[in-house]
């Protein structure tokens, strides 16, 4: 049986007996990448043998040393030398997607990191990989204290990290734990890969269905004509294709004084304010008045332009949201289902901004109104039980991380031998 004792630290309680507890600055040393002014495309060259390579964030991010076409020449690698990379350092990314590290391999060209990285050079009493799985649980740790359990926005301050306190067993049983650990999580990995394929596989299958249903009806045994269209092609012959500008009139969202918005619903500010965001619906707060009321279509201007979404609320949009009010009969469920098939899956539009003119310049089949509302009903039906489905394999998945997180814990704190 195992004799423990206490370790002093809060998140990991009891470790085994034998085992060390260390400051992260006692078994490694940690250096962020220069600031941004430092390195400037300017001082870019192509690659030669005279080149050094500048390692990125998608380097870490993507666990691969070869990607990446930036290269400074020798007398800016000069100056720049505190920031250097070589065999077996860790790079880690440090802006956008937090905490992913990668262990240069030996046959990695020499080079420096840029502003979006940390280095991380560990101690040779520390493996490497058991020095990964620590972080790892470090860096989570970090994400509760400091970020009120959310996802890391930043590595820790120097400060901070290098003070933050590990367990460290003996160097046989860190190599025991990698090996065990590798195992398994690969195993974790795997299945998680699967779950991945098989959501892409739902999402291309709802796109489709749902490009396929708008374009071609509900009937497969209608008779067909050519649209005019080369990217629609067939279309059922009682249908046509016209523009969206004359079914809607399309306006943008207006400024409105956050100052006078609440966070939650209350009687005196019953409206939501609408933004480009697709999170939370995308729901900023809430004010005490509406431009827009029930049975329209909001398409965001900016970010994953050109998605729609049915709004049947009254509410207030934000600048860049653009809004669809019908001035015909249409089932605005309908429209919604065209557009995003439409711009995001054919178009191919490659924009940054939709414009309230590009949006009614988009081509749509002119479909009877029954027609319409048949085609929304059963697409509304549909997409549904695909939702669910991608859902489940969602938690499925969170359910797997959060299982590798809890395997990893108990194996670097000792609390489960190997």
């Amino acid at each position: 049986m195992t004799r423990m004792k206490e370790s002093g630290i809060d998140w990991i309680g009891q470790i085994p007996e034998e085992w060390e507890v260390v400051r992260l600055q006692d078994i490694g040393d940690y250096r962020k990448g220069p600031f941004g002014s430092a390195i400037t495309i300017d001082m870019f060259i192509e690659k030669s043998p005279c080149s050094y390579k500048v390692y990125e964030q998608k380097n870490a991010i993507r666990g691969n040393c070869e990607i990446g076409e930036a290269y400074i020449p020798k007398s800016v690698y000069n100056n720049l030398k505190n920031f250097s990379v070589y065999p077996l350092d860790i790079i880690v990314s440090c802006a956008g997607t937090i905490g992913k590290c990668y262990i240069l391999p030996e046959d990695c060209e020499q080079g420096i990191i840029n502003q979006a990285l940390m280095r991380v050079r560990v101690n040779k009493s520390v493996n490497l990989e058991y020095f990964l799985y620590i972080f790892d649980i470090v860096l989570s740790y970090a994400a509760i204290k400091y970020s009120n359990g959310s996802a890391i926005k930043n590595i820790p301050p120097f400060n901070v990290l290098n003070k933050l306190r590990v367990t460290l067993p003996s160097n046989i049983e860190q190599h025991q734990i990698v090996n065990y650990l590798d195992k398994k999580t690969a195993q974790l990995d795997k299945v998680k890969s699967l779950l991945e394929e098989q959501i892409q596989k739902l999402k291309d299958y709802r796109a489709s269905l749902i490009y396929e249903t708008v374009t071609k009806g509900l009937d497969k045994n209608v008779p067909m004509k050519y649209s005019g269209i080369d990217w629609i092609g067939q279309v059922p012959e009682g249908w046509g294709v016209s523009r969206l500008k004359y079914y809607f009139d399309i306006y943008a969202g207006g400024d409105i004084d956050e100052r006078n918005t609440v966070e939650e619903y209350t009687e005196s500010h019953p409206y939501p304010v609408l933004s480009n965001s697709l999170e939370n619906d995308g729901v900023l707060g809430y004010t005490n008045k509406y431009r827009f009321k029930n049975n329209c279509v909001t398409v965001t201007g900016r970010g994953d332009v050109g998605k729609a979404v049915y709004r049947n609320i009254k509410f207030y949009p934000v600048v860049r949201l653009l809004v669809c009010v019908p001035k015909s009969q249409v089932d605005c469920r309908f429209v919604t289902y065209w557009i995003n098939s439409a711009i995001i899956e054919k178009n191919q539009t490659a924009v940054s901004q939709l414009t309230i003119q590009m949006l009614g310049e988009l081509i749509f089949t002119n479909v009877p109104y029954v027609e319409q509302k048949k085609i929304a009903d059963f697409l509304d039906e549909k997409t549904v039980q695909i939702d669910k489905l991608i859902q489940i394999k969602n938690q499925q998945i969170k359910n797997i991380n959060k299982q590798r997180q809890t395997l990893i814990y108990d194996y670097v704190t000792g609390k489960r031998r190997v």
